[in-house]
């Protein structure tokens, strides 16, 4: 499996798309257009991702966020980042899972609608310079103990919980208050 798609919250009719791309050679470039809105798309560093689902919780709440216009940062890409992050500080949490110049190994987050599939493909993927892996081997390229150390994850908590769960637990922590 290349990608990673599904359903979010019903309510957003949006559906979400997650490729996992290696040994990027342009980083830069990607980044200059992430930052200028040339690119529709949220660019994760692969590194602190553990599993998909990190991703899809946070962009739920990203997108929720949206539909109530209550956006803490000023748009939905840079709202994924933070809201992934276990940190309140709008900075601190772009730097961190957003990509530098130096990462080789990215994850792509596209929202869309059902009808709006092919944006990957046809604008995204022709700009990225690296190899479009399955999704599936993302545990290869996930750095586990700066993970656990930026989530503050103990052995202890590992004892009766998965790190993914653990993450995922940190991360919808205020999902209900994305809700109203």
């Amino acid at each position: 499996m290349e990608n990673y798609t599904l359903e979010l919250d019903p309510r957003s009719g949006k559906l979400l798309s997650l490729y996992l791309l290696t040994d990027i050679k342009n980083t830069i470039e990607l980044r200059k257009k992430i930052l200028s809105g040339e690119l529709k798309c949220c660019i994760l560093k692969a590194s602190m991702i553990v599993d998909p689902f990190q991703v899809v919780v946070g962009v739920n709440k990203a997108v929720l966020r949206q539909l109530n216009n209550k956006l803490i940062t000023r748009s939905l890409f840079t709202e994924i980042l933070y809201c992934i992050s276990s940190s309140t500080n709008i900075s601190q949490s772009l730097a961190k899972f957003g990509i530098n110049d130096n990462d080789k190994n990215i994850i792509v987050a596209i929202v869309h609608s059902k009808d709006e599939n092919n944006e990957f493909e046809d604008n995204i993927r022709p700009q990225i310079d690296g190899q479009l892996t399955p999704i599936s081997q993302l545990k290869n390229y996930s750095d586990i103990e700066l993970i656990k150390k930026t989530y503050k994850i103990d052995k202890e908590e590992l004892k009766v919980s998965s790190l993914a769960d653990s993450i995922v637990s940190r991360i919808g922590a205020d999902y209900q208050i994305s809700l109203k």
